[in-house]
């Protein structure tokens, strides 16, 4: 039988000796018209080899779990602008989250239901997979009641940058819910949901939790795979668990946290995952906490207050509260702005996933994004055309010699927090400086735009940066600065967060310390009702 030649199109189309001198030109590689010609044949060879990728199978992920794609809801049936799209996705029958609703933040995928990212250039998308924390959330019994808003393309602490519109703040609609997985936190603070997955580039869970007064937990670098999700940078993403109390932020952690087969390059295979949520006890006696000075010296007044408060009820359990100095923690502003370089080329060069690593790339979204982008720019958000405009610069005048730089400093950055960490259980801190902040007017310059976006990070952000794990838990409300003193009423005050770190891996501490926390704030509670 005559072989049988089959005709296809190839993964790639030959280059021309027209685009090798292009590019050849371009990168001053001074390569002549005559050598032209023998560099063609080799790139054009190996282009032809990578036709034979159509051979070998691409890793998969199975859908276990039966659903429809669901619907955004009603503006009467969404309040607080917190649903970017309701689905109901039923999970095993029993489990550790049996029982539980969750609702999943719209950068993390969700087979069959459409992403947004909060942007416009991802209208359209459908991911055909399940992420990671959504597959072993079902696993664990738990219901999924749909995808949260989230900021555009998650670059906003603030929580007015979705291509929905603004996310309201339940405790008051004036004002934001943070950012960027504002939608999570409102959900999770309206009752809407018992648990919230969000993702943190730069405190994205932390902040709105803070502001919204939930619980919102920052895992280890690594802890929890951020597969099947859309990320900033590989260095600084994280994906957690959110709730209205400790406990359900341990059992959801408890679920989603663990190593993913390889499919997550920044994962240690060989770390174990405790029973979190079984081994919650609270008692803070001889737990040694340094509050550092460069977190809290520029806070409000009322911020201020509510730390000396719960910093009283802390040592009359039995802690030891001491002032501490991290002059690196006030630094870390240049390290995060030139990682923004990182975050172009990461989010927006490499189409939202850098290539290069051992893990499971979701290149239908890459493709999403790289036809999007190139047909519609206009659409992304003022910051994310800043840092466009700053990464492109600064790769072109610098290469990447300041980021190189920058993760240099990052080690010395996590040290100085390990070296505190070898004195005490933990560092605290506010969370945010001060409290919710009125949502801005519609109308804003692309300067007071960018402004609105990354003015709230300046205590989260360095753990992104270091990596260690880092919770928020609401510790009181206080009125806002700008609150009518004539006006001041409970239904005035904001939530104020704490912030609790602890060393790399150390959640069963860190979790423990935050349930010590809540349960002296509950008995302070009932003792001033």
């Amino acid at each position: 039988m005559a072989d049988q030649v089959i005709s296809y199109i190839p993964l790639v189309e030959p280059a021309s000796l027209e685009d090798l001198s292009q590019i050849s030109n371009e990168l001053k590689l001074g390569i002549s018209e005559h050598e032209n010609k023998d560099y063609l044949e080799v790139v054009n060879g190996w282009l032809k080899s990578c036709d034979g990728l159509r051979l070998i199978e691409e890793e998969t992920v199975p859908v276990l779990y039966p659903r429809i794609p669901g619907a955004k809801p009603a503006r009467k049936d969404n309040p607080h602008n917190a649903w970017a799209t309701k689905v109901t996705i039923k999970g095993e029958d029993s489990g550790l989250l049996a029982g539980k609703t969750v609702a999943i933040k719209d950068n993390v995928f969700v087979a069959g239901t459409p992403l947004t990212n909060g942007s416009k250039i991802w209208e359209g998308y459908t991911p055909e997979i399940d992420s990671t924390v959504v597959t072993r959330i079902l696993q664990a019994g738990g219901t999924i009641l749909g995808k949260s808003t989230c900021e555009s393309q998650c670059f906003s602490g603030n929580s007015f940058t979705s291509a929905s519109g603004p996310v309201l703040n339940p405790a008051d609609r004036t004002r934001s819910a943070g950012g960027s997985s504002s939608g999570s936190a409102a959900l999770v603070a309206a009752g809407d949901v018992d648990m919230a997955i969000g993702g943190d580039q730069g405190g994205s869970i932390r902040l709105p939790s803070s502001w919204c007064g939930c619980v919102g937990l920052k895992p280890t670098f690594g802890l929890v795979p951020v597969t099947g999700s859309l990320g900033m940078e590989p260095s600084v993403d994280h994906v957690g668990p959110m709730a209205s109390n400790v406990t359900d932020v341990a059992k959801l952690l408890e679920v989603i946290a663990g190593y993913d087969g390889g499919r997550d390059h920044r994962q240690n295979p060989h770390v174990t995952i405790p029973k979190y949520s079984q081994l919650l006890k609270g008692d803070l006696t001889g737990v040694k906490l340094g509050y550092v000075k460069e977190g809290y010296e520029h806070a409000t007044p009322g911020v201020k207050s509510a730390m000396a408060d719960v910093i009283t009820l802390m040592t009359n359990c039995g802690a030891v509260v001491e002032e501490v100095s991290i002059p690196l923690h006030l630094q870390c502003g240049p390290l995060f702005t030139i990682m923004l370089a990182s975050f172009y080329r990461s989010m927006i060069e490499c189409n939202v996933q850098p290539p290069g690593y051992n893990e499971l790339y979701c290149v239908s979204a890459m493709q999403h994004f790289k036809q999007a982008f190139k047909s519609r720019a206009h659409d992304v958000s003022p910051t994310i055309k800043a840092v466009s405009l700053f990464g492109e610069y600064l790769k072109r005048k610098d290469g990447s010699m300041l980021v190189g730089r920058t993760m240099n400093c990052r080690s010395v950055l996590r040290r100085a927090y390990n070296d505190m960490l070898e004195k005490y259980d933990a560092l605290i801190m506010p969370t945010i400086p001060f409290v919710a902040a009125k949502l801005p007017a519609a109308e804003l310059t692309p300067a007071e735009f960018v402004k609105q976006t990354l003015f709230n990070t300046g205590n989260t952000a360095p753990f992104n940066l270091s990596g260690h794990p880092a919770l928020t838990i609401n510790v009181g409300n206080v009125p806002p600065e700008d609150a009518d003193p004539m006006k001041l009423d409970d239904a005035t005050k904001l939530p104020v967060g704490l912030q609790i770190v602890c060393k790399h891996y150390e959640e069963v501490k860190l979790l423990d310390i935050a349930f010590g926390v809540e349960k002296i704030m509950a008995q302070g509670s009932k003792s001033s009702s």
